[in-house]
């Protein structure tokens, strides 16, 4: 398992974030000109550079930009674009070669040091840790770090932590969860999780695209997500299953109103998948991922598959069942576990 937890950089005084973010300049234009060889020579095979380009920085700090430019290069080639990308300078990989963490008991507990940078310049950082990275603390800390800026010059490191993934449960239930726009989650078991997100993607879609409230009604939204999600109990539970969807939202352009379609761009399936498989690995249950076809037009109680049995939130089959189409679609799914009754 590999987890993530952002610290914030901006406690230094104003002289070393000055001197951090000319060093991310440079590094931005370092990354470019390793970008330009490598479109030039159209390599995108390599793993690792093996040429320098004309800046300050040293060496060791070239082969993290390096590495970087050929994943750029690479996902340029995989969505099949054919101009040469362009790197803005947002965030930066680096290894244990360039950066390390210390701890230390004052107010500021942790400090990142990046060194080895060229010119003899070194950068000691600090920061102060929180409840999340706590949460870490017996995880082994990845030697690699990702460090961020934004437009406005704040900064930040990721600091990635692993762990190896526990074996999970041998005794409990399989509980089948559907995801959706109105209603974030509805379990096989009854219980939805509903805290007002439809209220969030319409304030999202009010706001101009790019803006400070743009921004923060997103993060409203993320910690609504993850909050709302930890209401969830694994007590009894062996096997957690959901729907794969990919690409949701792809092809809904003019299928759909254009207002509804607008907040629909703002829901975000992945953040909750995301955040269900961080939760099933801490508690030791099994996430399976579904084929979605037919889970909510398929009645949970006698089987029988008809589309006009689905009108909006109501379920009714001929053979008498009716109950809610989230609740009827999140049984059929806990039926698809690899441990639940039907597979057994």
């Amino acid at each position: 398992m590999l987890r993530r937890s952002k610290l914030n950089l901006n406690y230094a005084n104003k002289g070393k974030l000055e001197t951090l973010d000319m060093l991310m300049d440079e590094m931005t234009r370092a990354v470019n000109l390793f970008i330009d060889v490598l479109w030039a020579k159209q390599d995108f095979t390599s793993k690792y550079t093996d040429f320098k380009v004309d800046t300050w920085l040293s060496a060791r700090l070239q082969q993290c930009l390096g590495k970087q430019a050929i994943g750029i290069i690479k996902n340029q080639k995989k969505k099949k674009k054919k101009t040469k990308p362009f790197f803005k300078g947002k965030s930066f990989t680096l290894n244990a070669n360039v950066v390390d963490l210390q701890y230390d008991n004052n107010t500021f507990d942790v400090w990142l040091r990046l060194w080895c940078l060229g010119k003899k310049l070194q950068l000691k950082l600090p920061s102060k840790k929180h409840k999340q990275f706590n949460k870490f603390v017996t995880w082994e800390q990845s030697g690699t770090v990702r460090l961020r800026r934004t437009k406005d010059k704040s900064f930040s490191v990721d600091v990635l932590f692993e762990k190896k993934t526990p074996l999970t449960k041998k005794k409990g239930k399989t509980v089948g969860v559907d995801v959706g726009y109105k209603k974030l989650l509805v379990t096989s078991t009854g219980k939805v999780i509903d805290d007002g997100l439809e209220a969030i993607y319409e304030k999202i879609a009010q706001k101009k695209q790019g803006s400070k409230a743009f921004k923060r009604a997103l993060i409203e939204r993320d910690n609504l997500i993850n909050q709302s999600l930890n209401k969830l109990s694994f007590h009894d539970v062996r096997e957690v299953v959901c729907e794969d969807l990919k690409n949701v939202k792809r092809g809904s352009k003019g299928k759909i109103r254009k207002k509804f379609n607008n907040k629909l761009q703002r829901w975000s399936y992945p953040k909750v998948l995301s955040k269900l498989s961080r939760l099933t690995d801490e508690h030791k249950v099994l996430l399976t991922r579904a084929n979605p076809a037919y889970t909510s037009q398929k009645c949970s109680l006698c089987g029988a598959t008809c589309k006009a049995n689905r009108k909006g939130e109501a379920y009714t089959c001929a053979c008498g069942n009716k109950m809610d189409a989230d609740l009827n679609a999140a049984i059929n799914l806990s039926h698809m576990g690899l441990y639940s009754a039907h597979a057994l």
